[in-house]
């Protein structure tokens, strides 16, 4: 996918829009960290009774992760509660990545099974590290990078490019990461980066519009990027899961699982299918133990579950 080409009134809006957000939330980003999480509470109270659009979207998605044991109606409201206190609190976190450092990482995050990420490094094919958005993911690859892994993302572009740099900014000056975007003009940069013994951080869990394939997701034919495997199994880099997820005091743990290699066959696209509906199943056994830290319950998930449903997606939007 190439830049997408913005005509002027798109590029006037998009500024103006870049005028007022940025400022606003970069004076958030100066206030004491101790403040804003008093102000977590009241604010995503206030969203839980506002934001009628995603609480719909968070229902329907209910429906189809809990199929087998439906939410009471109150358990519903508990759980879009805590995703909307969870979701400001990454907000807040995500504002003030500049003031975690290696000194003092360990007041917000502890590691399990860290040694993983060395003990697959040591191929010397790179890792492809794939995650959710879950807890705080800007942690689960802020940290170790900023612990001295060399460590990138794969990111899609903000349709403002204005927007797109700040948030990009962000992660790359305050988080340490850098940043490739989900493109074919950045994919050399990938390759590139895995080839020289990088780690490729990558979040799969939401819907893919441009040439999807489509694998079961709690049952469900759903829109999948195939990035990760096409990756593995091009250039042999180990596949890794990895969590964030936020514990009862507010730290989190950064949950590493043991990397895995797939065999690929004669059949590249089966190949693909097999390896995403693995990482499928193992985002649903996560989201169900922690379902009120997955914030793509907020996203149209399920909306379009064939291949006809995206005949109206342009494939090459920017």
């Amino acid at each position: 996918m190439a830049k997408r080409k913005i005509s002027p009134i798109q590029h006037f809006l998009y500024l103006i829009e870049f005028i007022i957000v940025v400022p606003f939330f970069s004076f958030l980003g100066l206030l004491p960290i101790k403040l804003l999480k008093k102000l977590a509470k009241p604010l995503s109270l206030l969203l839980f009774l506002v934001d009628k659009k995603n609480k719909k979207i968070a229902e329907y998605n209910f429906n189809i992760v809990f199929k087998e044991k439906p939410l009471l109606p109150q358990e519903k409201k508990d759980l879009l509660k805590k995703l909307y206190f969870n979701m400001v609190l990454y907000a807040i976190e995500y504002l003030k990545l500049r003031s975690v450092t290696p000194k003092n990482y360990k007041k917000y995050v502890e590691f399990e099974n860290f040694e993983y990420v060395d003990e697959a490094l040591k191929e010397g094919k790179g890792l492809i590290v794939v995650t959710a958005h879950m807890g705080n993911w800007e942690y689960l690859g802020g940290i170790p990078a900023k612990l001295g892994k060399n460590l990138a993302v794969i990111i899609n572009r903000q349709f403002n490019p204005y927007t797109d740099w700040w948030l990009k900014r962000i992660r790359e000056v305050d988080g340490g990461i850098k940043s490739f975007y989900n493109e074919i003009s950045d994919l050399s940069r990938i390759i590139k980066h895995l080839k020289q013994g990088g780690i490729i951080g990558t979040l799969v869990d939401q819907t893919y519009y441009f040439q999807p394939i489509f694998v079961p997701f709690f049952g469900v034919p759903t829109a999948t990027a195939d990035g990760p495997a096409k990756l593995h199994l091009k250039y042999g880099a180990p596949l890794m899961m990895a969590f964030s997820i936020r514990k009862a005091d507010g730290k989190y743990v950064l949950k590493f699982n043991k990397a895995v290699k797939f065999e690929g066959t004669n059949d590249f696209k089966k190949d693909c299918e097999k390896i995403m509906s693995w990482i499928n199943r193992e985002f649903e056994k996560v989201i169900l133990e922690y379902p009120d830290q997955w914030f793509s319950f907020f996203h149209y998930r399920w909306e379009r579950t064939k291949p006809e449903h995206f005949s109206d997606i342009d494939d090459t939007p920017y």
